[in-house]
């Protein structure tokens, strides 16, 4: 079986100073379909791709196997929560709907019942007005 030869690319890669700040700043939600597949296929069932039989080659591979390890973890569960995420936004826009409507109806209770307050204190008085006469 043909084996891939990653070590002189993988020099040219780690040498870069900013790889590690890549790493960092790598858009994680938009991580290209292919590659996920790539990722799922290829590596995460590979026996040898786990981080304990890794560091035996290299701290440096180690740190990169997790690394891949967590996007792809990531991804997963990005994909059942994004929906989730989008659920709770429009209940969220909905609830905040019901709510705006519920004070406005509570604004108008309170007007009728300032207007039945008032009406009731004025017969109170009228009452009042007719004992003492």
């Amino acid at each position: 079986k043909k084996m891939d030869d990653f070590w002189k690319p993988s020099q040219k890669v780690l040498g870069d100073m900013k790889f590690l700040q890549s790493l960092r700043e790598y858009d994680k939600d938009n991580v290209s379909p292919p590659i996920i597949k790539k990722i799922r296929n290829t590596y995460i069932p590979n026996p040898e791709f786990v981080p304990e039989k890794i560091r035996q080659a290299s701290n440096a591979a180690e740190g990169l196997c997790k690394w891949v390890r967590a996007i792809e973890a990531y991804d997963r569960v990005a994909k059942v929560v994004a929906p989730k995420k989008a659920a709770l936004a429009i209940a969220e826009s909905k609830f905040a709907e019901a709510q705006k409507s519920l004070n406005a109806k509570r604004a108008m209770l309170k007007e009728v019942q300032d207007k039945l307050q008032n009406l009731r204190d004025k017969i109170r008085r009228e009452h009042q007005e007719e004992g003492r006469s």
